[in-house]
């Protein structure tokens, strides 16, 4: 690529891309240099900004809003959907979809957009981001498309007549689970409003761990979880990078959510329909609406990068899919 890699230790928060002398249009790469350093704390990131000791900092809450109008401020639109994931497999009660059902319907994303989290973010229609692919035949979105209102829906009167007869259906009075999710400052606090929101199901208790992202991942990865605030991007702007995450034996499957109807059309979409482009929307519409229906997630919001980016540098390209950042042909202007 046009930058190699230099000092990163695995472990360290401060490394260098440095221009490659082998890249094949290394003429084009203006940039010698690029620094980079991890900052978690949003106000400590504005304070470097604001004394110039770095070029690009992410904004949290209020902060968006107070920096709104400023020419630097820009709004790093992503094809990510954050979103709670059920142990489906070690935690029997979670294989009962009331009890799914009535957790997600407890959840106001509305507010956890506007009121919480405030930084742009959107409530989603359903696990596949909005704007992400359209009906190659009829132009509409596909998250507009396949959705139901199931699995995004706030409804808490309903929510509350599911969690009783979900807690009759196991035997149970109440329930205790842990919500994991990481250290950084927008994961804290929708981990502590899904705390408020789902404690408002009765004998229902929520202890909260935030965990660095890293261990959580590592968690995740070896179902060492019962409940989980999950991040996952799309790698192109296709339907299939979101919905091929849920089939059976896919290993990003964490929670291990398993439906054979899901599964066949996932693989319709992939193979037997791969040539025919609006046989293959329609099975990836059916499949969305499966997984939504049936509660194999709880989508939680669309996500979104809102930051300051200095305006002298020029250049660069920025995807909502895949890798965001193409520095190729970035340059700072005099």
């Amino acid at each position: 690529g046009p930058f190699t890699l230099q000092g990163w230790t695995g472990m360290n928060n401060k490394w260098t891309l440095v221009k490659n002398k082998s890249y094949w249009d290394k003429k084009h790469v203006y940039l010698s240099k690029i620094n980079d350093q991890v900052v978690k704390d949003s106000q400590t990131g504005l304070n470097l900004f604001q004394g110039k000791q770095v070029d690009q900092t992410v904004l949290t809450g209020t902060q968006v809003a107070n920096m709104k109008s400023n020419k630097a401020f820009f709004l790093g639109r992503e094809a990510r959907n954050s979103y709670l994931e059920y142990n489906y497999k070690n935690i029997k009660a979670f294989r009962n979809v009331d009890v799914r059902k009535a957790m997600s319907l407890a959840i106001n994303r509305k507010q956890l957009v506007n009121n919480v989290l405030a930084d742009g973010s959107t409530a989603p229609k359903g696990f596949v981001t909005d704007g992400l692919a359209k009906n190659p035949k009829t132009g509409e979105d596909f998250a507009k498309e396949a959705s139901t209102g199931n699995g995004t829906n706030y409804d808490l009167t309903q929510a509350k007549k599911l969690w009783a007869k979900a807690l009759k259906e196991e035997g149970k009075k109440s329930m205790t689970y842990t919500l994991m999710a990481d250290d950084t400052e927008s994961s804290k606090k929708t981990a502590e409003f899904l705390q408020t929101e789902l404690e408002k199901l009765p004998g229902l208790k929520i202890n909260v761990q935030t965990i660095p992202y890293k261990t959580r991942l590592a968690r995740s990865a070896k179902g060492q979880f019962q409940l989980v605030i999950t991040n996952w991007g799309a790698d192109f702007s296709d339907p299939i990078s979101d919905l091929g995450l849920f089939t059976s034996t896919n290993s990003f499957n964490n929670g291990k959510w398993s439906n054979k109807e899901y599964d066949k059309l996932i693989d319709k979409a992939n193979n037997a329909d791969a040539n025919n482009t609006q046989k293959r929307w329609e099975d990836m519409v059916k499949a969305k609406k499966i997984l939504m229906n049936d509660q194999g997630n709880a989508p939680l919001y669309n996500g979104v990068v809102p930051q300051l980016i200095n305006t002298k540098v020029k250049g660069y390209v920025y995807n909502t899919a895949g890798v965001p950042w193409n520095w190729k042909g970035m340059y700072v202007s005099k």
